[in-house]
């Protein structure tokens, strides 16, 4: 009798569990990448800072929201093996995109004559950049990350082994 009034739960029990992390998956989920949605909707600092980025605007858009809705997934799947392959997911992703947006580390600026730069007409200056080894290292912490997360998720399993299959919270 006891267990059948444990299975049960009201609104207000439901409310007590998922209201907190509801709450701490939007704070991550702002921490890792709100703000800068903040930044780039700012007329001077916005404009400023996209000019300087390798990718077009609607696009470095879309990866802040990419990456914003896995942390915020990541936060609400705390206690969760689906958090260490959201992790692992994540990392993979982030290579891939840094990888592709800086053509394998060259990355090529170029400044063309506008109001804010004096220039003669039909002169552009190009940078170019080549940073292999920074992105190698980059490349290597974060299949340090994966390596971390697996493990991570292995510990997890190892401790779920010796409890009960239903988290207390969840009916």
């Amino acid at each position: 009798m006891a267990e059948a009034e444990e299975q049960e739960r009201t609104a207000k029990d439901w409310v007590r569990i998922l209201l907190p992390r509801i709450l701490r998956a939007a704070a991550w989920g702002f921490i890792m990448g709100g703000e800068m949605l903040l930044l780039l909707y700012v007329a001077e600092a916005g404009g400023q800072f996209m000019k300087f980025l390798p990718i077009e605007e609607r696009g470095f858009f879309y990866l802040l929201i990419i990456f914003i809705g896995f942390e915020v997934a990541i936060q609400l799947l705390q206690g969760t093996i689906l958090r260490y392959a959201l992790s692992i997911a994540r990392t993979l992703i982030s290579m891939a995109i840094l990888v592709l947006v800086t053509d394998g580390g060259l990355l090529t600026v170029t400044l063309q004559s506008s109001p804010e730069l004096p220039l003669p007409p039909e002169m552009s200056v190009a940078f170019t950049i080549d940073f292999k080894a920074v992105l190698a290292v980059s490349l290597l912490l974060s299949l340090l990350s994966i390596v971390k997360n697996l493990l991570q998720a292995v510990e997890f399993l190892s401790e779920k082994e010796e409890e009960p299959a239903v988290p207390p919270e969840l009916p």
